[in-house]
């Protein structure tokens, strides 16, 4: 287990799947964390277990699409240096495997606006604490959709192909400040995010394509032969969170084999 008494954490679509799993293992680490994201009652939950554990925790209402709110909970001086010492970027909706001709400029502006610019937003504000400081650990979630054109949906696969850049060149950028940011990039884990991402943007993503996401799917491109759970996706976090500062600006596969095809 990593240890992280005296740091604070944020972790943004911190409420279920990789981002709760992430928050718990943090938190079990001694850091103390802030769940950041949409969906209260979920967020609220995973404060609870935290605590319930004996860790540190608050949750706060945080829609990535809103840029000054953005950088009012990254920057929040739950820290005495202020900002956080970590941020996990988990926020993320899906596209249920829509192709591009069925894409709508909604769909589009939905995945990007959550997947990508927030993304953006979240990095570029760490960094403006994380850097005068002179450490920092920033880890985003990535998918094998970063890789792999064939993984998922459109939209999804695009912003998942732009998270690897924005990640590389941050690190490249900034490489010597103490400041790290790597992308972790899970294939198939049992996650809620068909189900969230319904709550999240509505009727504006299509029906799930089940003949391409289970239908000869995963279970032939899977090498181990089974999904991954969450729990093994925060064990990577957690490492790349206590890293010692030589490992940035890459993207760590965890797929179970998927990208040895």
């Amino acid at each position: 287990m990593m240890k992280f008494e005296g740091k604070t954490a944020i972790v943004i679509g911190g409420e279920t799947g990789i981002g709760r799993a992430s928050a718990v293992a943090l938190a079990a680490g001694g850091a103390k964390v802030t769940v950041a994201g949409i969906l209260d009652d979920k967020g609220e939950e995973t404060v609870a277990a935290i605590k319930k554990n004996g860790g540190d925790a608050n949750f706060v209402h945080l829609d990535v699409r809103q840029a000054d709110r953005v950088k009012e909970i990254v920057q929040c001086a739950n820290s005495t240096q202020g900002g956080h010492d970590i941020m996990v970027y988990s926020a993320g909706v899906f596209d249920n495997m829509v192709g591009c001709l069925d894409t709508s400029e909604s769909l589009w502006n939905h995945i990007m606006d959550i997947n990508l610019k927030g993304c953006f937003l979240s990095n570029k504000a760490a960094l403006e604490t994380m850097v005068p400081r002179g450490w920092g650990r920033i880890i985003n979630i990535g998918s094998v959709a970063s890789f792999n054109a064939s993984a998922d949906g459109f939209p999804y696969t695009v912003s998942k192909h732009a998270m690897i850049g924005l990640t590389k060149h941050i690190a490249r950028r900034y490489g010597k400040t103490g400041v790290t940011v790597n992308c972790v990039c899970p294939g198939v884990i049992e996650t809620d995010i068909v189900a969230n991402t319904k709550a999240i943007i509505g009727n504006d993503v299509p029906p799930l394509n089940k003949e391409t996401f289970t239908g000869g799917g995963w279970e032939k491109w899977v090498p181990v032969g089974r999904q991954g759970n969450v729990d093994e996706v925060a064990d990577l976090v957690l490492y790349l969170a206590g890293s010692t500062g030589y490992i940035t600006g890459q993207a760590h596969v965890i797929d179970g084999g998927w990208l040895t095809a």
